[in-house]
């Protein structure tokens, strides 16, 4: 009923209209019935009316239409409003002179300076006057080109002093004369992904500097120990001849001439290990048969310090590839170095597991006297060491298989807590190795 409320009114007005016409017409001025002027009339005026108020109806409805537009482009505009002001990156636009004409709450947390002493202002403002003629440059080359967007990174100083990088998204827009007429973008916060960039730089610079360092040392251990070595033998050779005519006290003295020149040897070998690329067979190997065999060899000499040797397998079946008689050099190592690290006794656990992301993962766990931050920082350096008897290459040529077996490794240490060394290698598949067992059993 609503929709024709306009035409009803209209025609009831109108028949009200006709019927206080009549009355007048033919009741108090007395004049003659006509019925076709009556008809023609009444006719007129009712049409008349419905036309009216149909007008008035489709008025109402666009009326109503424009109401409910304007309400749904103002619940719009706030939505639009709220992602705006709570989005991270800052939101801008410009005019053709780069003058600030919107800016988003993002603006204020970014540089420090309120959206009201901002806009209106240049952009180029607020960059760094280093900056700036590079920024000039590039935005001034697309807009020769015409192009719609440009991207480029730039330093900018908040309002309290620091300095801060931000990476600038730009579209831009242009009249129908082909003439600037604004830009729209956005303004990300870059600044921590700089430092980090710039950090990685520094890295990679300091293990250039320290694989360089290593490729010299190697190169100069392996002189070193070749033109040690030669005369090493001939003074242990007529050592060997005096010791032979000489009398106790002197032969005590050999001993320890004799005991010395060993760990000269030792060394050297170390030395040469460390130096030289050792020939190496990767293979499919079962990790966890590797770890059973070196426990089970270190364990008697673990029993002389009261230490006992645990091991924790999830699975009897860890297929890693790489060369099983390397890795037993390295983790006779870590176990060595933990019974050392444990003067009172304790145990060593020894646990092996696959991870979510299919690595194999071991762990290596002592109950010993730890380590210190410091040392920590130093380990697997080049001659580096705690003990008054090491060389400081055991464990530079544990981490040199390791890495040659793309494995990962982590040392976690607290002073009087212990340490734990984890290693995690790529697991392999077995299916290989299923369909060979399956083969032989056929």
């Amino acid at each position: 009923m609503t929709k024709y409320k306009g035409r009803i009114l209209f025609v009831l007005t109108g028949a009200l209209l006709i019927i206080v016409w009549d009355f007048i017409y033919y009741f108090v001025l007395n004049y003659s019935f006509n019925l076709q002027v009556d008809l023609l009339f009444g006719t007129l005026i009712l049409f008349i009316g419905y036309y009216t108020g149909k007008n008035y109806d489709e008025s109402n409805e666009t009326v109503s239409a424009l109401s409910k537009s304007e309400e749904k482009i103002r619940r719009l505009n706030e939505e639009l409003q709220l992602v705006l002001q709570n989005i991270s990156d800052v939101v801008f636009h410009t005019n053709s002179k780069g003058e600030f004409q919107f800016l988003n709450q993002s603006w204020e947390d970014l540089t420090g300076y309120s959206l009201k002493e901002s806009l209106h202002k240049n952009a180029l403002h607020f960059i760094s006057l280093h900056e700036r003629h590079e920024f000039l440059r590039v935005l001034r080359r697309s807009i020769s080109d015409k192009k719609e967007k440009a991207k480029m990174d730039f330093s900018f100083q908040m309002r309290n002093g620091q300095f801060r990088w931000g990476e600038v998204n730009i579209k831009l827009n242009y009249n129908e004369d082909g003439e600037l007429a604004g830009t729209v973008g956005t303004i990300s916060d870059i600044t921590e992904r700089i430092h980090n960039e710039e950090e990685l730089l520094e890295m990679n610079e300091t293990l250039a500097i320290e694989s360089q360092k290593l490729s010299v040392a190697g190169q100069l251990a392996a002189g070193i120990a070749h033109e040690v070595r030669n005369p090493l033998t001939s003074i242990n050779g007529f050592l060997q001849l005096l010791r032979d005519d000489a009398d106790e006290k002197t032969k005590e003295y050999l001993e320890i001439v004799f005991s010395e020149i060993k760990r000269i040897e030792l060394v050297l070998s170390e030395l040469l290990i460390l130096a030289k690329p050792q020939s190496v067979t990767y293979k499919r190997i079962n990790i966890v048969e590797t770890l059973d065999h070196v426990a089970k060899l270190l364990n008697t000499n673990a029993i002389l310090y009261n230490i006992e040797i645990q091991t924790a397998f999830m699975q009897r079946e860890l297929y890693i590839k790489g060369d099983e008689n390397q890795l037993k050099q390295v983790f006779i190592n870590l176990v060595k170095n933990a019974i050392e690290a444990m003067p009172h006794g304790g145990s060593i656990t020894i646990q092996a597991g696959l991870t979510e992301y299919n690595k194999v993962e071991l762990t290596f766990k002592d109950e010993g006297i730890g380590m210190k931050k410091h040392i920590l920082d130093k380990l697997g350096e080049p001659f580096f060491t705690t003990k008054t008897k090491g060389t400081g290459l055991g464990l530079t040529i544990c981490l040199r298989i390791l890495r040659d077996h793309s494995a990962d490794i982590n040392v976690h240490s607290e002073e009087g807590e212990g340490t734990t060394f984890s290693i995690r290698f790529d697991a392999v598949q077995q299916q290989e190795r299923k369909k060979r067992e399956q083969v032989q059993n056929v």
